[in-house]
């Protein structure tokens, strides 16, 4: 949303746990998003933290996000076999319930 919103935003940096019964899918999912970010000029970097309960992704512009429920918050359509409303548009599908923390860099302790 924040890509799709603002032209300044240069570099990406996704913390999320690896995915061990399906790394390879997570792995080749995160090389899609990374390879649309770059059509964009966004720059994706993805590290990996076994001891990370919340996910983060932080932005170039100094923008902090936290996903308690890590990245997959939509629910699925409600027909895979039919187009429905949010079937292609994530803004009208409902979501799992989650906490999602924003703030910027400026007020925190730790500065990366």
């Amino acid at each position: 949303m924040l890509v799709k919103l603002s032209n300044r935003i240069e570099k990406i940096v996704l913390t999320t746990t690896k995915d061990d019964e399906n790394h390879n899918q997570q792995e080749s999912r995160l090389e899609e998003i990374r390879d649309s970010l770059l059509k964009r000029k966004t720059e994706l970097i993805i590290k990996y933290n076994s001891g990370l309960h919340d996910r983060e992704i932080r932005f170039s512009t100094g923008w902090i996000v936290k996903i308690g429920r890590g990245l997959d918050y939509f629910k699925p359509p409600e027909s895979r076999e039919k187009l429905c409303i949010g079937f292609h548009d994530l803004d009208l599908r409902p979501c799992y319930a989650t906490t999602i923390d924003i703030f910027h860099s400026k007020s925190t302790k730790i500065r990366k």
